[in-house]
């Protein structure tokens, strides 16, 4: 066998093997670099709490009629919340009573056979506000209407207020916690990373419903309904990485 070409021979499978344990070089190196970044990383997590009291209410008031004609059903339930917000609009001022309407509805009843025997419709009216006193009073004298759903909560300037101390606060501890474990690890100090900041915020959602008794009660008993606020629990987490720096 001719001598040189021998050596070509080799020489071209020398390289090829080069050509593929070439990627495998380069993996191996970005791994150990990428290793090497994370070192000196900790990630730490920090949290505030704070009990907020109740200064929301929201009341939802409504119409009940029935009829043979659905046209007359509508027009009665009309006439109903029409007198009621005619009541309710002089007494409005914006954040302590507000009212809107929220929603009528009109629907076919049916006998045992499935025929349709009659219409039934509802109208309701949502009253809302920092003054609780003056909702639930309110509420209760509209002529033509029951309480039907009450909810408390938090109003938005409230919860605006408190998640910004609350965030200081979290950020504090966070700044504190990262510094303790700095030293602890035998470090002067950190550099900060990624970090993120969320807020645990109430959703009040739409009044929640009485029962069939209560409504009735409420609607039978005295002017004003009772309202006893309670509280909604806010919290502000940080959490994140530091890198370790500044070894003495």
């Amino acid at each position: 066998m001719d001598k040189a070409w021998v050596y070509r021979w080799r020489v071209a499978w020398a390289l090829g093997l080069w050509t593929l344990l070439l990627p495998v070089g380069a993996a191996f190196a970005q791994t150990v670099s990428s290793d090497a970044a994370a070192v000196g990383v900790v990630h730490l997590s920090a949290r505030a709490q704070q009990r907020v009291p109740h200064d929301w209410l929201a009341v939802t008031v409504a119409a009940r009629q029935q009829g043979a004609d659905p046209a007359a059903v509508q027009a009665q339930l009309a006439r109903v919340l029409d007198g009621a917000l005619a009541q309710v609009r002089p007494l409005q001022c914006p954040g302590q009573l507000e009212a809107s309407s929220a929603g009528v509805q009109v629907q076919p009843r049916y006998g045992r056979e499935g025929q349709i025997v009659g219409w039934q419709g509802s109208a309701e009216l949502l009253l809302q506000g920092r003054d609780m006193g003056q909702v639930a009073s309110v509420a209760a004298q509209l002529p033509g209407l029951v309480i039907t759903g009450l909810q408390l909560s938090l109003s938005r300037d409230t919860i605006a207020r408190a998640e910004a101390a609350l965030r200081e606060q979290a950020i504090a501890a966070f700044r504190q916690q990262a510094l303790e474990v700095a030293r602890a690890f035998g470090y002067a100090g950190y550099a900060l990373g990624e970090v993120h900041v969320s807020a645990a915020s109430p959703d009040g959602g739409p009044p929640r419903p009485l029962l069939r008794a209560q409504a009735m009660a409420a609607a039978e008993a005295a002017p004003v309904l009772t309202v006893e606020p309670g509280q909604t629990t806010l919290e502000v987490t940080v959490s994140g990485s530091i890198r370790l720096t500044a070894r003495p």
